[in-house]
């Protein structure tokens, strides 16, 4: 019972916006509604307002509003009215009232996604450069840890998720940014590299990145000389340095400056150890503190023999692509593809593009020499609350990468921050559906993604038990498909008669009443096997 009140909440307003969208258009242009009907079947309440009776019926899977002279046939209509029938009204006004309630369904989701960002976007991660990318487009145009970027091409940067969208938006274009540093505001000109990547539905597109990402990488290090002063001095890879020569260290970058600067010196410096406690719940994690004094060498492999961690495996999973390599904890992965990496994302960019096609890597155990090793990665795929299938490349093999991110700060200019979120979410979300449905007719994707009104009613139950902010963006999301699935020029739907409006513009006189018939049949039988179709694929994926 409560998935069915959940599915007549979810449905109910779709069904109830995209009717009014029709009614309010017909009033608007002055066509005659004749009954205005939420649900299908026997009335369980009707009253009449004016001209107009409305109606609730009690099966929940539309709606319909009756309008004068929208069959197109002929009817017995009172002289006093033929000038109120939607057949008598000009294009454009044709045009408005069919195209209303799948518009309606579009501005739905824009309403819902605004008051969304207002109530939960209260504080926002800030723009600020944690970590620059080793070979990126950010590097090369100047840019630092620390900076933060307040506009792009003119435009005011809130949020790292809006510096994110409009670097995205521009993969290979030239960028002017207006960084602040130490207090000042520079310009630099970037160019975000293109890279392809995956979107949410499994389509490849160009995207632009700078090759930076918020998170500050603590000073966590990596030791690969066994013979190295940091080796004999008892440290290992995994422990975070506090201080060197008594000044503070907060992060990688500020390592390698401090260690750079002391030379062939004395080096003293304190570290943090970590200590797992495990319990009958959970796995703790305990920091010893101690200190160490390293003298730097001068011969053979000079240094201390300290490394950045981040290319240090902390641990492989049993059975996984990267175990049967070879990789174990406390190796360094130096190359993917004859590259030469010093930070893990870079690998896992490459793994993520190449997917399921092996991998070649160098690497490195403590004492030993560098060896080369083919990784021959796996596509997994698991299912989400939803009983979607989703996957991702399986590598099995995870650093070392302690981070801090940048405290989250009040929102500037809530309110135009989150309209222009959800007029953002929404475009995005419609380009998704239209690359789908260019995928499916060209057969680049099966119809077994297609749901039906029983997966709806499983998703709706889904969506009510995780929350309001949950079920509200579900009820945006469906609001988008049903507008956008409305629109296509199908016969039956709002776009196929916007269809024959457009078939009359350009033939300057209407179809005739049998072609009209004979493409609604088509229509009609087009939609019965697509319902078929999805209604199939929610009993395989939902009980079979």
């Amino acid at each position: 019972m409560s998935n069915l009140w959940a599915f007549i909440l979810l449905i109910g307003p779709l069904i109830f916006i995209h009717e009014l969208g029709h009614l309010v258009a017909a009033k608007l242009v002055d066509v005659k509604v004749t009954r205005f009907s939420i649900g299908f079947g026997p009335a369980l309440l009707r009253f009449r307002m004016g001209e107009t009776e409305y109606v609730l019926a009690p099966i929940p899977l539309g709606g319909y509003v009756s309008l004068l002279g929208q069959s197109g046939a002929d009817e017995d209509v009172p002289i006093a009215d033929s000038d109120r029938m939607l057949s008598a009204k000009p294009l454009w006004a044709r045009y408005l009232v069919l195209g209303a309630g799948p518009l309606a369904n579009l501005l739905l989701p824009i309403i819902v996604y605004f008051f969304y960002f207002v109530i939960n976007h209260t504080m926002v991660t800030p723009a600020v450069i944690g970590t620059v990318m080793d070979g990126s487009a950010a590097q090369q145009a100047g840019l630092r840890q620390g900076d933060r970027i307040v506009a792009v091409e003119g435009r005011d940067v809130r949020s790292w998720r809006e510096m994110s969208q409009k670097v995205a938006a521009s993969p290979g274009q030239d960028l002017k940014l207006q960084i602040e540093r130490d207090g000042k505001r520079l310009d630099r000109v970037v160019t975000p590299q293109k890279k392809m990547q995956r979107n949410e539905i499994g389509v490849t597109i160009p995207v632009g990145r700078l090759g930076v990402v918020s998170a500050f990488y603590a000073p966590q290090i990596g030791i690969i000389d066994t013979e190295s002063p940091a080796w004999n001095e008892g440290l290992r890879t995994g422990d975070v340095i506090t201080s060197i020569n008594g000044e503070p260290v907060r992060t990688v970058e500020e390592l390698e400056r401090m260690l750079e600067v002391t030379g062939d010196g004395l080096v003293r410096l304190t570290y943090l150890r970590a200590r797992p406690v495990r319990t009958s719940w959970a796995t703790l994690l305990y920091y010893d503190s101690a200190h160490a004094q390293l003298l730097p060498r001068t011969r053979g492999d000079p240094g201390t023999g300290i490394m950045v961690a981040n290319t240090f495996v902390r641990s492989v999973e049993p059975g996984s692509p990267a175990d049967r390599a070879g990789l174990r904890p406390g190796d360094r992965v130096l190359e993917v593809e004859d590259r030469s990496i010093k930070q893990w994302e870079l690998l896992a960019e490459v793994l993520a593009q190449r997917r399921d096609q092996p991998v070649a890597l160098t690497v490195q155990s403590p004492g030993e020499k560098p060896r080369k090793t083919s990784v021959a990665l796996e596509v997994r795929t698991w299912r989400d609350i939803y009983q979607q299938d989703r996957s991702y490349v399986w590598f099995g093999a995870h650093p070392h990468q302690k981070i801090d991110m940048p405290a989250p700060e009040p929102i500037r200019g809530r309110f135009t921050y989150a309209l222009a979120s959800s007029l953002e979410e929404t475009g995005t979300v419609i380009s998704m559906m239209w690359s789908t449905l260019v995928q499916m007719v060209t057969f680049e994707r099966g119809v077994e993604e297609i749901s039906s009104v029983v997966g709806l009613f499983k998703v709706a139950g889904t969506a009510f038990d995780q929350g309001p902010g949950q079920f509200l963006l579900l009820i945006a999301l469906l609001s988008i498909n049903l507008g956008f699935v409305n629109l296509l020029p199908i016969p039956i739907l709002d776009g196929g008669h916007l269809l024959f409006f457009t078939i009359e513009a350009v033939r300057r006189r209407p179809l005739g009443q049998r072609a009209r018939e004979i493409a609604s049949a088509v229509g009609l039988v087009v939609i019965l096997l697509l319902l078929l179709v999805a209604a199939r694929n929610d009993i395989v994926r939902y009980w079979l």
